[in-house]
């Protein structure tokens, strides 16, 4: 019996991915690569940069499709791999800078960048787990409202509400501290 893949869904196309079906691939490529495209340029990647990494999260895809956990939404998976990878194209990118050019020797340490992240971190925890990966997903990983609202299928206004409300409580505990 032949499988039409455009009907199955994100979650059931890794699934066939993982199984060996690769036609699984193409179809989640036609699906998503022009979003993946998009978020890489809205964090500054140049057209040529976005192409390469659209390439480097569907290899990662297919390398890491084993480790798929259908029991979580397929696009925030896929996300998390794209998010991931920019991540470490940037990383790679001002490394690469770095060594090339050794006036940037005089930047500041990472240490109080280390230190804001463990207090972000620490105030977060302060927070629900579903206020948290709101707000992780739109600071950290700089997602649009409607973006999150895609990804954990909620309404775009009731994202902002819960980020709204996130952030006066961590307002309000950070003029605590």
């Amino acid at each position: 019996m032949k499988i039409n893949f455009q009907t199955l869904s994100d979650e059931e196309l890794l699934l066939k991915l993982a199984g060996g079906d690769f036609k699984a691939l193409d179809d989640l490529y036609l699906r998503h690569s022009a979003r993946i495209l998009s978020y890489s340029l809205k964090r500054g990647l140049s057209r040529e940069r976005a192409e390469d990494l659209l390439q480097i999260v569907f290899l990662q895809l297919h390398r890491k499709k084993h480790l798929y956990d259908p029991r979580h939404s397929a696009l925030a998976w896929i996300y998390v791999i794209t998010r991931s990878e920019l991540k470490d194209y940037k990383n790679r990118e001002i490394k690469d800078f770095s060594e090339w050019d050794d006036s940037l020797s005089q930047t500041e340490p990472s240490h109080p960048i280390n230190e804001a992240k463990e207090e972000a971190s620490a105030l977060l925890k302060e927070l629900k787990p579903r206020e948290q990966e709101v707000m992780k997903l739109r600071y950290l990983d700089e997602l649009e409202y409607n973006e999150i609202a895609e990804i954990l299928k909620e309404s775009e206004s009731n994202i902002r509400q819960i980020v709204s409300r996130s952030l006066r409580l961590l307002r309000g505990l950070g003029k605590k501290s």
